[in-house]
């Protein structure tokens, strides 16, 4: 846990920060499906062939019913003709919550000649109460080194005078709708809330996916303590 301590007029101020790994629970898969039918609502789940060739193979793989949501349908008509002959795309997200058929289900997304993975939402549903837990942490040890760093001056703590807190996220972004199909990037940006970070790369073997769904958290705390003069110095 890096830390740093420092006095300035009659302040001792203490920052530390630590580093924390997270791991989703559970990832949202967005998927684009051409089919030669339109329509709407939940109709489109079985009503539309491609879509419901979609349905049938995630089921195969022990995703339920309730995992599917429509996010968007975009129409292709003739002459602005709409009706159900018109062919269509249809945004579908599905919710997979058991991480160890990730794998399973992306390869068989990518053997569906109509579907297309558009994104990873992956998802951690402890992060805030994580974040939280590691900034009391941290509080705490604010406050021990500060402790610490009083008694090495021969002065004693008067209070807490100021308490800031900053967070950032290490994330990697490897799957990405451009040319060349797969790649990606390291970044750290600021994490106000929860982020939802994106991670999955075709592995050489083509139709098998390499999938990483941790991200790094680094937390940083600053505390100003007050002080006064030891009794007796």
């Amino acid at each position: 846990m890096p830390e740093r301590a420092e006095t300035e007029s009659g302040l001792i101020v203490v920052e530390l920060s630590a580093e924390h790994e997270l791991e989703a629970d559970h990832v949202d898969a967005v998927v684009e499906v051409k089919a030669s039918e339109f329509f709407t609502g939940n109709a489109a789940f079985t009503n539309a062939r491609e879509v419901a060739s979609l349905v049938s193979k995630m089921e195969e793989l022990g995703v339920p019913a309730s995992a599917f949501s429509l996010q968007a349908v975009q129409a292709e008509t003739s002459e602005g003709l709409l009706s159900r002959s018109s062919s269509a795309r249809y945004t579908v997200r599905i919710r997979l919550v058991d991480m160890g058929r990730v794998g399973d289900v992306l390869a068989a997304i990518s053997g569906l000649k109509q579907a297309t993975l558009r994104e990873l939402r992956w998802g951690y549903t402890r992060e805030l109460e994580a974040r939280q837990d590691w900034l009391e942490a941290l509080a705490r040890e604010s406050v021990k080194k500060a402790r610490r760093v009083a008694a090495g001056l021969g002065v004693a703590l008067d209070g807490l005078h100021r308490f800031s807190e900053r967070t950032w996220e290490s994330q990697t972004r490897v799957f990405g709708v451009r040319a060349g199909g797969y790649g990606g990037d390291e970044d750290m940006r600021p994490m106000a809330s929860t982020v939802s970070s994106y991670s999955t790369a075709r592995s050489s073997a083509g139709m098998g996916f390499t999938v990483s769904h941790r991200k790094k958290v680094q937390v940083m705390a600053t505390a100003e303590f007050r002080t006064h003069p030891a009794p007796g110095s």
